[in-house]
């Protein structure tokens, strides 16, 4: 159709030379934007969504990237880039004529002095997650937030309360998953634009400020803690996220209004519980007390030695214990099943019960004691107790 303007992220990064790994473009039409995507996407047959009936918003996914059509709000593709965020994202290109940028709040001025700077203070209060949206693409882009826009992102900051929870999180998970994110976050939260989300009294700035270290430590003498840290515990989201949240926070429950998901949230509770743990003498462990945090914190170890690591904790006393975990022969972080439960059931005629539990528990701890070495040597253990017990 004419004319049809792709405006947004996409021309930006076009004026930036980046070439992102999936192309998403911002199609503005005059008209019947959710029909023409409708009937794009039949034509290539490729996904199809209406993301806004109201608004007329429509999005097309390819394989390697999504084209959203929106329909044009005003007159003329003016009247809709004066709606928009930030100078750098009000800049449109006509797709038949592509040698001719429409800019008419002076973005490509910004993007040569790589500043984020706002339209109109009405268009921030009008969707407030564009505040933290400001932070997250100075991070993304390496630039700066111009001073006034900055003011009025701390001014009109209260309207994050009233942003859904979802939305927040997953600016939040973009802020962290970029490598300029974490000093970005500290600003915000020194700008206090995050205060109802994160308020001042649960966080942990200083140690904060040191978990980027703390994990590219860590990567450098491990590298086989890369797929660690990348694994995603839920769909959305790598393990780093809420690794760095950690860091952040001295209180996992102050998060839950965020809606991380129930994987997140145990790994947090985890890693705050056992913290103070990691602070102490850890060479000093017994191997009782030590298979004990292991078998209590084995799916997040190395989280919860790349938190203590950014506390403070010297490198030099978790290292021992983190390679303990990495091996997967260790003896106390990994022992042996000598016998399983079901067997426990089958050769002493025994119900399902949380006895069974506390039968194998009692294994592994006189395994890691030296008292059995195989299977005959822990039937002979769990008879002895049996009979006791009776």
């Amino acid at each position: 159709p004419y004319p049809c303007y792709v405006v947004g992220g996409w021309v930006r990064d076009q004026i930036l030379g980046r070439s992102p790994l999936h192309t998403d473009l911002d199609l503005v039409l005059p008209q019947q934007a959710v029909a023409i995507a409708k009937s794009f996407a039949q034509k290539y047959g490729a996904g199809f969504v209406v993301l806004d009936q109201v608004r007329q918003i429509a999005r097309v996914v390819l394989p390697h990237g999504t084209l959203d059509f929106a329909q044009q709000v005003g007159d003329d593709i003016r009247c809709d880039l004066a709606e928009r965020d930030f100078t750098m994202n009000a800049i449109a290109m006509e797709v038949h004529t592509p040698e001719t940028w429409i800019d008419p709040h002076g973005g490509l001025v910004d993007i040569r002095h790589k500043l984020v700077r706002m339209i109109h203070p009405d268009n921030l209060a009008k969707d407030a997650l564009r505040i933290l949206r400001a932070y997250r693409q100075a991070a993304q882009l390496q630039f700066q937030i111009e001073e006034h826009t900055r003011q009025h992102l701390i001014k009109l900051s209260g309207g994050l309360a009233h942003i859904a929870s979802e939305r927040v999180l997953v600016e939040l998970s973009h802020l962290l998953s970029i490598p300029a994110g974490s000093d970005w976050l500290t600003q915000a939260l020194t700008d206090k634009v995050l205060e109802h989300w994160l308020p001042s009294e649960i966080l942990e700035i200083e140690r904060f400020q040191q978990i980027d270290s703390a994990v590219s430590s860590l990567l450098a003498k491990y590298t086989e803690l890369e797929h660690f840290f990348a694994q995603n515990l839920c769909k959305e989201r790598c393990a780093l996220v809420p690794i760095k949240l950690a860091s952040l926070v001295n209180s996992a429950h102050a998060l839950k209004p965020l809606g991380l998901s129930r994987n997140e949230q145990r790994w947090l509770l985890g890693i705050l519980r056992f913290l103070p743990v990691l602070g102490e003498q850890l060479e000093a462990l017994r191997p009782v007390p030590a298979y004990r945090l292991f078998q209590a914190t084995n799916a997040f170890f190395p989280a919860l030695v790349t938190v203590a690591i950014a506390g403070g904790v010297p490198f030099s006393s978790c290292q021992p214990w983190l390679e303990r975990w990495l091996d997967p022969h260790d003896p106390i972080a990994h022992p042996i099943t000598l016998i399983s439960g079901d067997e426990i059931k089958e050769l002493f005629q025994l119900k399902p019960s949380p006895k069974i539990g506390e039968l194998l528990d009692s294994i592994r701890l006189a395994q890691i004691e030296g008292l059995i070495g195989d299977r005959q040597s822990a039937i002979r253990y769990l008879q002895e107790i049996l009979q006791k017990q009776v």
